[in-house]
């Protein structure tokens, strides 16, 4: 038996030598990573890569092109953003956030993500920025909605200790989000709450109680997803969590999604009929995407999300 006992001991040691280097591990906590961000957006705004605190391998991409650290936003950038998310991941030493920033007269929404090594150095940044470039053509009916200015107050709200998930529970909720719109084309497997309200660059896109009744925009969540809609996303693709926020319940991906042209019929109502697809969906072309899950008790209650349209099939650079 005393092998046994030896095993016993030395596997007890193993473990309790596994969550105390977890704890130790984090080399920059909340209010560390979140002035790494302020840091990084200041210096933006100053037009000074200098002003940051960078590894000398940094790798840094705007809308999936590598650029040098100088570049497109570093030379536009001219007020500190509106409309700021943070989402802080203390164990994989990342912060991202989604916000809105001034580019010389342009009020654009942007997604960003940094990594940080050591609680010391930036090695990793990526922005995501929706310009407003449109070539004189009118603004659509969706650009012309109400724009909210701020993240919906639930973003912020802490979770109760006892009622936290942990970040893998987190990342498979918001990846659910995902495989519903991809592959299932339902809500059969997604958590959604009732409540679940989706904004896209600031707009309502679900569950919008000023919307007309029965209208796709007026739909919740669930509701949207089981009319099947999604079939004109033809895939999903370079899903990354980059920013896991247990406290405040968030997940923060980036991806594409992929629209082929190839469906021509569609369904945007529970009783399946269906109708065309409308014609900018009948030609191909991707959406960057940067979206935020709020997830409590399980369920994805608030989804934030910035995106823009980009080349068919381009990778992220990452």
């Amino acid at each position: 038996m005393k092998p046994l006992r030896i095993t016993i001991f030395v596997v007890a040691m193993l473990s309790f030598s596994l969550a105390a280097n977890a704890a130790v591990n984090i080399e920059c906590n909340r209010q560390c990573l979140a002035g790494f961000m302020t840091t990084y957006l200041k210096a933006l705004v100053a037009h000074d890569a200098s002003k940051l605190p960078v590894t000398k391998t940094v790798k840094y991409t705007e809308n999936g092109v590598r650029l040098n650290l100088t570049e497109g936003l570093w030379q536009t950038a001219s007020a500190m953003p509106t409309y700021r998310l943070d989402v802080i991941d203390e164990e994989a030493g990342s912060v991202g956030l989604l916000g809105r920033i001034d580019e010389n007269g342009n009020n654009n929404w942007f997604a960003t993500r940094l990594k940080v090594e050591q609680g010391r150095r930036i090695s990793e940044i990526e922005n995501l920025v929706v310009r407003n470039v449109s070539d004189g053509a009118p603004p659509s009916e969706l650009q012309k909605a109400a724009v909210n200015t701020e993240p919906h107050p639930l973003m912020k709200d802490l979770i109760p200790a006892g009622k936290r998930l942990s970040r893998a529970e987190l990342v498979t909720i918001g990846n659910s989000y995902f495989t519903g719109l991809d592959t299932d084309h339902s809500a059969a497997h997604v958590p959604f709450d009732p409540a679940c309200q989706r904004r896209e660059n600031g707009m309502i896109t679900s569950n919008d109680p000023k919307a007309e009744k029965g209208s796709m925009v007026w739909m919740d969540c669930k509701s949207q997803f089981d009319t099947h809609f999604s079939t004109i996303v033809t895939h999903i693709r370079e899903r990354r969590f980059v920013a896991v926020d247990p406290e405040h319940g968030l997940a923060f991906a980036m991806g594409y999604f992929d629209h082929d042209g190839s469906v021509a019929k569609m369904s945007t109502t529970l009783d399946g009929k269906l109708i065309d697809v409308p014609s900018s969906f009948r030609q191909p072309f991707s959406f960057i995407i940067g979206e935020v899950f709020k997830i409590v008790d399980g369920k994805i209650r608030q989804i934030e999300a910035v995106l823009m349209t980009v080349p068919y099939g381009m990778s992220s650079g990452w």
